[in-house]
């Protein structure tokens, strides 16, 4: 008995490793997604569960400018756990921010069709600079590198077919 727990004890990193941030490259995070899209953040709230007040989550509403993979309606609500609510502040390590006006490409997972999470958290962001390029993270290397914006797009539409799903689930 003493064994087995001592044996299960040992795993445990392993466990943990499982259940934290991944490197994925961006074709990765592309095939795990429901829909990549080129968006506009057009409005950000920060609001309380019901009965829950100290459990807040942000809902950023993005214009869909673009579809790059999947498809869906052209206005989504980005969900994310978190934010600043009066004095309460619950930031999560890791997760992308918003701010009204900016344009990203984003790796959406979309439980509904109107209603979407980021794939890889903070990753699932690529921030759009100088209008015609995009801010790509190595996440192997730490590195940050700008590519243009056409070419990624390409890229990621070269993927192969019917990996992505669409918003409810279902293969596209």
């Amino acid at each position: 008995m003493t064994r087995r727990f001592l044996a299960l004890l040992a795993l445990a990193p392993f466990a943990a490793l499982a259940t934290s941030l991944i490197p994925h490259t961006v074709p990765q995070r592309a095939l795990a997604s429901d829909r990549v899209a080129l968006v506009e953040v057009i409005e950000r709230q920060t609001v309380a569960e019901p009965g829950a007040p100290r459990r807040i989550k942000t809902h950023t509403q993005l214009l869909v400018r673009e579809n790059v993979r999947g498809t869906g309606p052209s206005s989504v609500t980005l969900v994310q756990l978190g934010g600043t609510l009066g004095q309460q502040a619950f930031i999560v390590p890791g997760d992308a921010e918003f701010v009204v006006g900016e344009r990203a490409l984003v790796f959406l997972h979309c439980p509904a069709p109107e209603r979407c999470y980021l794939v890889a958290m903070g990753e699932g962001k690529l921030p759009i600079v100088d209008g015609d390029a995009v801010v790509v993270h190595d996440m192997v290397t730490g590195e940050f590198a700008r590519r243009p914006l056409k070419a990624l797009i390409a890229e990621l539409r070269a993927l192969p077919p019917g990996k992505v799903k669409g918003p409810a689930g279902g293969a596209r």
